[in-house]
């Protein structure tokens, strides 16, 4: 009996080993795949996940820039793949390279910088001696929504690349675009969805457009997850339309003095008709417009308010976007 009780001890202890060596294996391996240096500010791989921090209706991706601790913002609506923003983070080699502006009004200063050292994110992700990456004072970002902002991450940084938003869970993954991933959809795997919009590219390859309508008012949408909680812009003659259908209200005032609006009975796709609570209203938009190539009168910004509300995969191959039930 003694014998048998110290076989079985011996058993078991052999077992324990062995799940001890397997995982250590696996841990050996993903420290190996997180410890990989990159060269180059892109994705790759067959799919990655990041987890996303959510502040005032943008997300943020965390990392650091030559030590420096902070969140990039994932803005779809910036092309490059990378730009550091030089009020927080100290860069010694950068080169003036002229003007920029953003959509909500800011304009500043843009550089180049020869060499950026080190660039962590917080999946893992680790890059060193990236050339050639543009940075600005990007401090309307640090006043206005987050103090620790460290600069964006842009289309071009997954360019090639397909992407599921998931404001509930605070998780964006991509997902490589292949003819096998096109055929079998495994991005849609457990999914319900609820519409399909084809989209168009006009001046930037970044940015999706849709024609959106409420009742008889045709207007232009972009998707951008830069634009806030949503922005508006009618003419004068479909503001009066929608507001007397009481397609469009005042909601007051937001906690920032900011003025708010309801958007209703808005038709997105044939399948799918929403509403947008909380919006605001576009100061001006010549100049956001000429760039990236709109010349309708009304257009809607559809950011936060949409992305909370569902579920979304940006094909940018394909030109589709699936909206899914969260």
């Amino acid at each position: 009996m003694k014998k048998k009780i110290d076989n079985t001890v011996i058993q078991v202890k052999t077992i324990f080993t062995l799940v001890i060596l397997m995982v250590s294996t696996i841990l050996s391996a993903q420290n190996i795949e997180e410890s990989t240096i990159q060269n180059e500010f892109r994705l790759t791989g067959d799919s990655i996940s990041f987890p996303l921090t959510i502040v005032n209706a943008f997300p943020f991706i965390s990392g650091e820039v030559n030590g420096v601790k902070g969140k990039f913002m994932f803005d779809t609506g910036h092309q490059g793949a990378l730009d550091i923003n030089n009020n927080i983070v100290p860069l010694s080699s950068e080169r003036a390279t002229g003007r920029g502006f953003v959509a909500s009004g800011q304009k500043f200063e843009k550089f180049t910088n020869d060499t950026i050292k080190e660039l962590r994110l917080v999946n893992g992700l680790h890059f060193q001696n990236l050339k050639q990456i543009p940075s600005a004072n990007y401090d309307f970002l640090q006043n206005n929504i987050t103090p620790d902002c460290i600069g964006y991450i842009g289309y071009d940084f997954f360019k090639g690349y397909m992407f599921k938003l998931d404001y509930t869970k605070r998780k964006l993954t991509f997902y490589k675009s292949t003819p096998e991933r096109e055929t079998s959809k495994d991005f849609l795997s457990g999914e319900k969805v609820l519409g399909i919009l084809n989209f168009e590219i006009r001046n930037l390859p970044n940015i999706p457009m849709i024609k959106v309508n409420i009742d008889d008012v045709e207007m232009l949408g972009l998707f951008d997850t830069g634009g806030s909680y949503g922005l508006l812009e009618f003419t004068e003659k479909d503001t009066e339309n929608l507001t007397t259908k009481n397609y469009l209200k005042d909601y007051g005032k937001d906690g920032y003095d900011e003025d708010l609006f309801v958007l209703s009975n808005v038709t997105v796709s044939k399948q799918l008709t929403t509403d947008f609570i909380g919006i605001h209203k576009i100061e001006e938009s010549s100049q956001f417009k000429k760039a990236i190539g709109v010349t309708e009168d009304n257009l809607l910004i559809l950011a936060y308010r949409f992305l909370s509300k569902y579920k979304t995969v940006w094909d940018y191959d394909h030109k589709k976007i699936y909206v899914l039930e969260y």
